[in-house]
């Protein structure tokens, strides 16, 4: 018996014998399935936690339809193989190429009410649309499922008031400089996290919305109450010096380069790279044409030979979007 068919009998023993025989633990069947799919879909938990055990890619795709572990999990409704692919890190909201589902919208196709309020207590977001432009809950009440659509809604009214608590990030945003240090004075977190709900904001910290929003003075009330400049902020994990340079705010990253060397503080990471992209913060500086903003950053000891994931420089980058200005003055720092 091979490794499929012995997870098709729910043979956890002979499963065990083939793994340990040396059987690629993600052999893919005709249909393209791997091991940890067809487990997945057959709600078989025991066998889904051997198999992640034994390495299981938990992000591998299906090539029909772009489906993955998680949307086969979802599909069968079995919470317990569902929690054992988030803790494994599946990405939960990742939807399938053809049809643009992601899992919590095939749980709730699947009628899975279990799944559906799972998906939801781990964060999945109810904004997203598929290629039909559906929503999670634009399915339910399609379909009648009320008791899942009452679910979904109320995770929406709970997103919703977690944003209208988010009172020191809204006076940050519009940059109401005494209404922040009101609300830092009245206990506001310096550190705290809009929710994940499909907007902006998303993920961002307060420092990150008064970085990217040009808010210097902001930006320096929140340093002293103790806001790290080192967290990561927004979807795509930049740091506040990365929002500061993407939207040219030079006076920002001084306001930030002001914490180095300052007893008990962290400093800012100038040179971190994104993980979608490889850009720098004078990459993104580079990248808009924001010649001050990059100037900034080199006299504060930016690197200038780190590459983005395409292979470019930030010098080389200038040179691609034809910014003479960024060219020549890159060349001249690379030159001393």
């Amino acid at each position: 018996m091979n490794l499929e068919a012995s997870i098709r009998a729910g043979d956890l023993t002979t499963a065990l014998e083939r793994l340990l025989a040396g059987t690629d633990v993600d052999r893919r069947s005709p249909e393209g399935f791997t091991p940890l799919m067809i487990a997945v879909g057959l709600g078989q938990p025991q066998m889904v936690e051997l198999l992640l055990t034994a390495g299981a890619d938990v992000l591998a795709i299906e090539p029909r339809m772009g489906a993955t572990a998680l949307h086969k999990a979802a599909q069968s409704g079995n919470t317990d193989v569902i929690r054992l692919l988030l803790d494994r890190g599946a990405f939960i909201d990742q939807q399938s190429p053809v049809l643009g589902n992601t899992p919590l919208m095939d749980a709730v196709l699947h009628k899975r009410e279990e799944a559906v309020q799972l998906f939801l207590k781990r964060g999945a977001r109810t904004t997203i649309r598929n290629h039909w432009q559906q929503t999670a809950l634009d399915l339910a009440q399609q379909d009648h499922l009320d008791a899942i659509a009452r679910a979904v809604e109320a995770r929406i009214e709970t997103d919703a008031e977690h944003v209208r608590a988010l009172t020191l990030m809204a006076a940050v945003k519009v940059g109401d400089l005494d209404e922040v240090e009101r609300l830092i004075a009245a206990g506001g977190s310096v550190n705290g996290r809009a929710p994940i709900v499909g907007r902006l904001d998303d993920d961002y910290t307060p420092l990150g919305v008064a970085a990217r929003e040009g808010h210097t003075d902001i930006v320096r009330v929140l340093l002293n109450a103790g806001a790290d400049p080192r967290r990561v902020t927004g979807l795509m994990r930049g740091t506040p010096v990365h929002e500061a340079s993407y939207m040219g705010h030079a006076d920002v990253i001084r306001a930030l380069m002001e914490q180095r060397g300052q007893v008990g503080t962290p400093a800012p990471e100038l040179d971190a790279q994104g993980a979608y992209n490889g850009l720098t913060a004078l990459h993104d500086a580079v990248w808009h044409g924001h010649l001050e903003a990059a100037r900034v950053l080199v006299e504060a000891g930016a690197r200038l030979n780190l590459k983005t994931h395409t292979g470019l420089t930030p010098r080389e980058l200038a040179l691609l979007y034809g910014y003479d200005d960024l060219v020549r003055f890159l060349a001249e720092a690379e030159g001393k």
